[in-house]
């Protein structure tokens, strides 16, 4: 009799070449996990030394069992009545699961990640009697060898009471076990060359054994724990690959990793109200330190995003492919949806399952979220929305895939978006099936997708008829039910356009309000006001000179007032060119009302009173000039002169504004009755419209029923015409009786109110961005800092070992002094992360003038050097101290000296920063160009910064941490050269 020989490269085949990459081969050891009952499964990417860790909690495996399920292919995972002998036990304690791989070769996938694999495991002791942990070292190249068969290839297995005992020497004799079993195949020459490149990989090969068992979370084998862990070294480089490729490709496309792809969404916990079925994770640990988990919970949708979003669908298939369920649109309650798609009663082969799915309107226009909610969860709909299919809780692949629109949704949608409505990415949901209910489904040979049976075309059938009925239903413009989107839908567009009109309206009025505050101050800066009034008043003066001296002094008198009159006027016209009015109706950021508020003091107190100052000033030089020419200038008459001067000022500006009120009035006139004469001709038209249609009606063929139906269609017509126009023409009259009313209903109707609302959202608005970006240094700080702590001190450690062959070692001496050093300068500059926690456990000190200087002249020495810049410190301050912690005054005073340097570098001539002390404070000046008398009041706001590119965050920052220790930060306003800073204690 003939016998069936298997090759080695059999299970190559079976393997490797049926996984389309790392990332399925990775869900298809989740899967396994699941089916040996784990909870947990934790993969763990170390870049540096290329090992990839898998490690699951379920029940594990003893030798007998390893060798009689994982080293044999082809279990019966079907068949769990038949036999046990190739399942996992079933978890004490726990229902059965049913299983996921249904041909016993999923675990051979574990050869697309990596060349070599220790596998470790230990059986639940509730179920083994071998406590013991088993270990086996895998080569993959050994089943790539042509012209050898299975049973020739030996592996090397071992057993140990504890996982402290899985030791380098361990591993390594199982290396040499392993390599010497390779050798034994190159009996023939077609072999030779795979048995010589699996020996050239075990050349150098190793693994950080001792630092995989330091692991102190996710699944261990210690105290006797059960689970299998995978060591994968080295790692195919596709997987590194693909994350980087990701990482550079999404910052401008946003797409997803095939990672990313395959694993997220592996249990189904956004429908599903029972715990996960097992939860996974991925951690990436880079070779900076840094861990990102590529496939956190929070990387998929959650339940929350569920129920935020627009529109909500839950129910059930039945046997016969009727769906029963509910539906909530634009967030309102959900209300019942039977969508009967069959009718004839028979059972469908793809048998019962329930959907659930959200869906998110694509524009902002139409939809009900905020925009801080809708944008992150677009985002995410872009990246990785769709519908995911879960057998048991446990994802299908590659079902929810974005580019996997097996329903064909978006093509669809491309035929006609009105008529088909949903967008595959703009949904995100889960379709559950069970492996009893729905067995007629089964996945494709490569684990991708269903195979194309009869069932599979009923179950793709029977969805893609749901969704074109969902849609012609309830979110068509004629839809049987679809008043409740349509009504919600245009009034939400409605409220939009009103809200971006108001928004483009508001921002253009501000641009210009800036614009004007900009000027004014860059006018004053340059004492522009001062010299026009000076000038007025100059000219005037002259003119008078020049008068007395060749008028007769008959004439002169009344030419002395007419002068003194224009110069009023001409005084007046040139302080109005100074005047900035707030534009009403609109809100002002913080920072604008701050300008707006420094604007109003500076006007009162620098630009009015110059104005004043002139006026006198003219008053008295021509008054004494006439004095001097013997001209008598009756004071009836200049009095009388003054208020003409003034009543022709006054005049002049009412005429500008009272003409255009009356265009404003007039426009408004022309809209409203344009407005009627359209109402009126419009209705004219339907009727006439519905005339016709009734001439042509044929009432001898027309049932009574037809007749009714006729009459109510004309009816419906001109009701929805009228109300159409009432409710225009109602809104234009609400509009006309609020600017009468205005007067007596200041609260109510007043530009002032809104702008008061408007400045308080803005306000809030600028707030929540800030608290934000504080919020996320802050997280970045914390990491920064731990990371930096436990580095710091393994260079410690590394240059105490170091020192002692310094001390020994001449020419080594010097290279130890100059890492010391450097590390000294970096390890006091770390040391400003101290953490807030930390600090209230030490003692304030006391923090001087001299520290101070050292520190910022070690910090910033070749700076200095670079851009010339002295910096120096006085007597007094460098024996002037403040009594804080360092890491709160010395980032004040890097702020500072940072800046100084920027501003510095930019001028010519000296260059100087210096140290100074006044009291209890210190004072840090420079001379460059000094802060204009704009921001003065804005520059410890925070996001207010002059510098290209700057964040604004640093005096801010300075300001609250100094504020929060009792000190204080101010900018000395005195005109002086430079720009000129105290620090010291905070005034009660």
């Amino acid at each position: 009799m003939a016998k069936f020989r298997a090759r080695a490269r059999t299970l190559d085949m079976l393997g490797k070449q049926q996984i389309a990459g790392i990332p399925n081969a990775l869900h298809e050891l989740f899967k396994n996990a699941y089916d040996a009952y784990a909870d947990n499964i934790s993969v763990d990417f170390y870049r540096r030394p290329q090992v990839l860790l898998i490690r699951d909690d379920g029940v594990g495996m003893s030798r007998e069992d390893f060798e009689s399920r994982w080293l044999t292919l082809g279990t019966e995972s079907k068949l769990r009545e038949a036999t046990t002998s190739s399942l996992p036990p079933v978890r004490k304690g726990r229902p059965e699961r049913p299983t996921m791989g249904e041909k016993g070769i999923g675990r051979l996938a574990i050869a697309t990640i990596g060349k070599i694999v220790l596998v470790v495991t230990r059986p639940e002791g509730e179920i083994s009697s071998d406590k013991q942990i088993t270990l086996c070292l895998i080569h993959w190249g050994l089943f790539e060898i042509p012209a050898v068969d299975l049973n020739e290839i030996n592996l090397p297995l071992r057993t140990v009471d504890d996982i402290d005992l899985v030791t380098n020497d361990l591993i390594h004799d199982m290396r040499n076990e392993l390599v010497e079993a390779t050798k034994s195949l190159a009996g023939n020459l077609t072999a030779l060359p795979y048995t010589a490149e699996i020996e050239n990989d075990f050349k150098n090969w190793s693994l950080p054994i001792e630092r995989l068992q330091s692991l102190d979370y996710g699944p261990n084998l210690r105290s006797q724990r059960s689970g299998t862990h995978f060591v994968v070294h080295p790692v195919a480089e596709e997987l590194t690959d693909d994350i980087d490729t990701r990482d550079k490709r999404t910052n401008s496309t946003g797409q997803a990793t095939s990672l990313e792809k395959m694993l997220l969404g592996f249990s189904n916990e956004l429908t599903n109200s029972e715990p996960a079925a097992l939860n996974a994770n991925f951690r990436d640990h880079l070779e900076d330190g840094q861990v990102v988990d590529r496939i956190a919970s929070q990387e998929f949708f959650t339940k929350n995003e569920f129920e935020i979003a627009d529109h909500k669908v839950k129910g059930k298939f039945d046997q016969f492919g009727n769906f029963s369920g509910e539906i909530s649109i634009y967030g309102g309650e959900y209300k019942p949806l039977e969508i009967p798609l069959y009718t004839r009663g028979l059972k469908r082969e793809c048998g019962p399952f329930n959907v659930s799915f959200a869906y998110v309107q694509g524009s902002k226009r139409d939809t009900k979220l905020p925009s801080d909610l809708w944008e992150p969860l677009t985002a995410k709909l872009d990246k990785i929305g769709g519908l995911y299919i879960y057998r048991n809780g446990i994802r299908v692949l590659p079902f929810g895939n974005s580019d996997v629109d097996f329903l064909e949704i978006e093509r669809r949608r491309t035929l006609s978006a009105s008529y088909y409505y949903f967008s595959y990415r703009r949904m995100f949901g889960a379709i559950d099936i069970t492996a009893a209910q729905n067995a007629n489904l089964k996945d494709k040979a490569g684990r991708e997708g269903f195979q194309s049976n009869k069932a599979y075309r009923q179950f793709r059938e029977q969805l893609m008829r749901f969704f074109e009925e969902l849609a012609a239903r309830h979110f068509r413009e004629d839809g049987a039910y679809s008043e409740e989107f349509i009504a919600e839908r245009d009034a939400l567009q409605k409220e939009h356009k009103l809200a971006q009109n108001r928004a483009n309206s508001s921002r253009k009025k501000r641009d210009k309000f800036t614009a004007l505050l900009e000027s004014y101050f860059d006018r004053t800066d340059k004492l522009q006001h001062e010299t026009q009034f000076s000038n007025i008043v100059d000219n005037a003066e002259a003119s008078v000179a020049t008068l007395v001296e060749n008028s007769d002094l008959e004439s002169a008198a009344e030419n002395i007032l007419s002068i003194e009159k224009k110069l009023f006027i001409d005084l007046q016209e040139s302080l109005q060119k100074f005047k900035v009015g707030r534009p009403s109706g609109i809100g002002l950021t913080k920072s604008l009302a701050k300008q707006w508020e420094q604007y109003q003091r500076s006007y009162a107190t620098d630009v009015f009173p110059q104005f004043e100052n002139a006026r006198e000033r003219a008053v008295r030089s021509i008054g004494k000039l006439a004095e001097e020419a013997k001209v008598h200038l009756d004071a009836r008459q200049r009095l009388r002169s003054s208020l003409l001067a003034a009543e022709e000022f006054s005049e002049k500006s009412f005429t500008a504004k009272r003409k255009k009120t009356e265009a404003a009035l007039k426009d408004t006139s022309e809209y409203v009755s344009s407005q009627l004469a359209l109402a009126k001709r419009t209705l004219q038209e339907t009727k006439d419209d519905l005339y016709g249609a009734l001439a042509g009606f044929s009432f001898d063929k027309a049932t009574e029923q037809d007749v009714e139906n006729f009459q109510s269609e004309l009816e419906t017509s001109l009701i929805d015409a009228r109300q159409d126009f009432e409710k225009h023409l109602a809104s234009i009259s609400t509009q006309l009786n609020r600017v009468r009313e205005a007067e007596t209903d200041l609260l109510a109707f007043s530009d002032e109110t809104v702008a008061a609302l408007e400045t308080e959202l803005e306000v809030l608005k600028e707030d929540y961005t800030h608290t934000l970006d504080l919020a996320q240094l802050g997280m970045a700080v914390s990491i920064v800092q731990h990371e930096f702590e436990g580095n710091v001190r393994g260079v410690r450690r590394s240059l105490q070992s170091m020192k002692r062959w310094a001390d020994k070692n001449e020419a080594l001496r010097g290279i130890y002094n100059d890492i010391r050093d450097g590390f000294d300068h970096l390890d006091n500059y770390l040391s400003l992360f101290t953490p807030l926690d930390r600090r209230l456990r030490r003692r304030k000190t006391k923090i001087t003038g001299t520290q101070i200087y050292e520190f910022i002249d070690d910090l910033f020495g070749e700076r200095f050097e670079r851009h010339e810049v002295s910096f120096e410190i006085s007597d007094s301050a460098a024996e002037q101290f403040l009594e804080s912690y360092a890491s709160v005054v010395l980032p004040v005073f890097v702020n500072l000296v940072d800046n100084a340097v920027h501003w510095l570098s930019k001028k010519d001539g000296t260059r100087n920063i210096r140290i100074d002390a006044v009291g209890e404070n210190f004072i840090l000046s420079d001379d460059g160009p000094g802060v204009s008398a704009l921001d003065r009041d804005l520059i410890f706001e925070f996001g207010y910064s002059k510098k290209f590119g700057g964040q604004g965050m640093g005096l801010y920052i300075a300001k609250t941490s100094l504020n929060k220790d009792q000190l204080d930060i101010n900018l000395i306003k005195e005109n002086r050269v430079g720009a000129h800073f105290l620090i010291g204690p905070l005034e009660a």
